[in-house]
């Protein structure tokens, strides 16, 4: 234990003489509301696996590492942890989630690795209901999107250093018809492609970059 703190001592201490400041990213979630991106959804579930190019999902990536870079004036990675497999720690992809992202806890992440701060980034586009006629059977709603990003940053003492979160909406509506038939229920969207969606997320990190 004693080693362990020494040498935790020492790399706080190199950092500091060579005044370089470094965060990581251990925990990185990223959802999209299903309905927004699949024609049809059954209870409330499956749809497509999420898709996304790899030039803009690296170029989220890239902006995201910006943003916290600029935010803690830090040079900022992601923390793959391992599991007990040796194996890289990582959200799986599914019809709402993104999947190649840490998952790590902050625990793991200060045992593992040597920072001045450990960050959990979120994004998530998400739907509210704006207007809805119909019954249980059968119902017609109206779906606006909207775009939430929050950063939660710890220093080496546990402690959070900072937080911060931004909401944005005034997107477009996208009509939704969602009918229920022999305990299945299925819901029809005029989904939107995952480049307008990621558009939209585009601008949410300049919404956050631009909050003070």
């Amino acid at each position: 234990m004693k080693i362990k703190t020494s040498i935790f001592i020492f790399f706080l201490a190199v950092n500091t003489v060579l005044g370089q400041t470094n965060a990581g990213i251990y925990k990185f979630k990223w959802r999209i509301d299903n309905r927004l991106v699949n024609n049809f959804v059954v209870n409330n579930t499956g749809g497509n696996e999420l898709r996304i190019p790899t030039a803009l999902y690296d170029s989220i990536l890239s902006r995201v590492d910006i943003l916290v870079s600029q935010e803690m004036q830090a040079e900022t990675h992601l923390l793959y942890p391992l599991n007990k497999k040796g194996k890289e720690m990582k959200t799986w992809s599914s019809s709402s989630q993104v999947g190649g992202l840490p998952r790590g806890t902050k625990r793991k992440a200060m045992r593992t690795e040597y920072l001045d701060y450990y960050v959990k980034f979120k994004i998530f586009v998400d739907l509210n209901k704006t207007m809805t006629f119909g019954n249980t059977a059968a119902s017609f709603s109206r779906l606006k999107p909207y775009v939430r990003i929050k950063m939660r940053v710890y220093g080496v003492d546990k402690r959070s250093k900072r937080y911060k979160q931004i909401r944005l909406g005034g997107f477009d509506s996208i009509n939704s018809f969602e009918f229920t038939m022999g305990g299945t229920t299925v819901t029809n969207t005029n989904a939107l492609t995952i480049e307008q969606v990621l558009d939209m997320i585009f601008k949410g990190l300049l919404k956050f970059e631009n909050k003070h």
